[in-house]
């Protein structure tokens, strides 16, 4: 469950920085090098590997917690295929040509040979 946090919480940093800042803001974009990154993010995984042992109740509410997310996004997920699987059945049961495309052609009336 924590490497899952860890993963959810990189990709959206991720997604985060590659977002355009607000140009109307005004005030310039503070500047971080390489290193200063990679320093504070050392120590933020040295800080969040020790949580749980100095926060054992917080981490088992939080497994929990994300233990019935994960259980409700699978049965989102089952619920949205069913759905998805049922539509396509029915669309490929009753085909995809409209009650005008199966009328026959118009042909009018055939003229008469012979009379003149």
């Amino acid at each position: 469950m924590i490497k899952f946090l860890f993963r959810a919480a990189f990709w959206m940093g991720v997604v985060v920085l590659l977002l355009p800042g607000d140009p109307n803001s005004g005030a310039d974009a503070p500047r971080v090098s390489a290193m200063q990154a990679l320093v504070a993010t050392r120590s933020a995984i040295s800080d969040f590997s020790t949580f749980c042992d100095r926060n054992p109740d917080v981490c088992a509410t939080g497994s929990t917690a994300v233990q019935v997310f994960a259980s409700k996004v699978r049965y989102g997920a089952e619920m949205l295929s069913g759905y998805l699987s049922h539509a396509q059945q029915g669309a490929s049961a009753r085909g995809t040509l409209k009650t005008e495309d199966l009328q026959p052609a118009w042909r009018g009336q055939q003229a008469k040979s012979g009379s003149a």
